[in-house]
């Protein structure tokens, strides 16, 4: 006869600091041990991406554009997203989750280093959404700029607010978390405080989205109308901000669910990796002569990458070609400006020589715009 007990469910006795006996469960531990590795492989991955994106992004971002605002705080973000991470994984190592206090709920093993980590990866956080939000203001100003003066300062007034009402719930969960770490107490509200946060977090992060998605949406409407269906910058940050829109949204929805809490430290990490790589991929087909047209145009432009540095070279040798026919124009214009002059003086004049001199008024060659069309 088969026996209902289970044993990777069975309760057992422990003993807490002071002698007495507590009960605890193996489901508990395997609930605590599949929370931890779910959480190191989303840390994990997040601090891969963001090193990888900002070390790309310092790379491929033009020299002149490296002083920008939107660069510096793309860069600045990647930053703090990434010491973000590596402070909430330090979290695993920690004696906060050690099984003893986390099966007993006595953290009285818990050092000041243990308190700092945890406080810091919270502070961080706070710095990558406003960040985030800064960014995203700053590119909805952009969109928005050849919108009527009362609209666009609709638009930044909504946004701007709802930014300003998830940093505050952002603040006040931060605020409640480093209360808990000091006093190693569990605080009544802060469930529910951070529900409220990663809500209007999703909602903000969300109205951002749709702003500048709407616009660059109905301008490219507006050029395909105009038969300009061209595959470039416009249509790339389009993209970007549709998935700007819909993933962070799904990650911040997966936090509600109970066997996945983890996901929530997606939603950051997802808004800081899409802004700087939509200006990156953006970049890349910012200059006209790549952009292409047609279905299969973003497949011709990788075949244009390689195209651009065999251009380069024709153009570098037409403008040499440019430079020696006005060495040659100039050198024939001296010679006719001393025939002439010779020719003014009737004791030195000579027929022989009257067809030596030819003066040339304009440049053999072509000009630089015309090297980059015939390339």
């Amino acid at each position: 006869m088969e026996s209902s007990f289970d044993p990777r469910t069975q309760d057992f006795t422990l003993l807490d600091r002071n002698g007495l006996n507590f009960t605890a469960s193996m489901a508990q531990i395997d609930d605590e041990r599949l929370y931890g590795v779910r959480l190191a492989l989303l840390l994990a991955s997040q601090i891969g991406a963001s090193a990888m994106l900002l070390l790309v992004l310092l790379l491929l971002t033009k020299a002149e554009k490296r002083r920008s605002f939107i660069f510096l705080t793309n860069a600045f973000c990647l930053f703090a997203n990434t010491i973000r991470c590596i402070l909430l994984s330090c979290y695993l190592t920690g004696n906060l989750w050690n099984p003893y206090a986390q099966l007993a709920g006595d953290y009285s093993g818990v050092t000041d280093s243990d308190l700092s980590t945890n406080i810091a990866a919270r502070i961080f956080t706070l710095l990558v959404m406003m960040t985030v939000f800064v960014s995203l203001t700053v590119q909805v100003w952009t969109v928005c700029i050849t919108t009527a003066p009362l609209q666009r300062g609709i638009i930044m007034a909504t946004t701007t607010t709802m930014a300003c009402i998830a940093s505050g719930f952002r603040v006040a969960v931060i605020v409640y978390g480093i209360e808990e770490l000091l006093t190693l107490q569990r605080s009544a509200n802060v469930d529910d405080v951070t529900s409220m946060a990663y809500i209007v977090q999703a909602v903000a992060i969300w109205l951002f989205s749709c702003v500048f998605t709407w616009k660059l949406g109905h301008a490219i409407i507006q050029r395909r109308r105009l038969r300009m269906p061209q595959f470039g910058p416009m249509q790339i940050v389009f993209i970007m901000g549709c998935q700007t829109m819909f993933i962070p949204a799904i990650f911040a929805t997966l936090k509600f669910e109970d066997t996945m809490p983890e996901f929530g430290t997606l939603v950051p990490t997802a808004v800081a990796i899409f802004l700087p790589l939509s200006a990156i991929w953006a970049g890349v087909v910012s200059d006209s002569n790549i952009a292409s047209r047609g279905p299969d145009s973003h497949q011709r432009l990788i075949k244009d990458a390689s195209y651009r540095s065999s251009a380069s070279t024709t153009l570098s040798g037409s403008t040499i070609a440019c430079d020696k026919s006005r060495q040659m124009s100039a050198c024939t214009y001296t010679q006719a400006k001393d025939f002439e002059s010779a020719a003014s003086t009737p004791s030195s004049y000579k027929k022989s020589t009257n067809h030596e001199g030819i003066r040339v008024d304009h440049d053999f060659g072509f000009a630089r715009d015309d090297a980059a069309n015939r390339v």
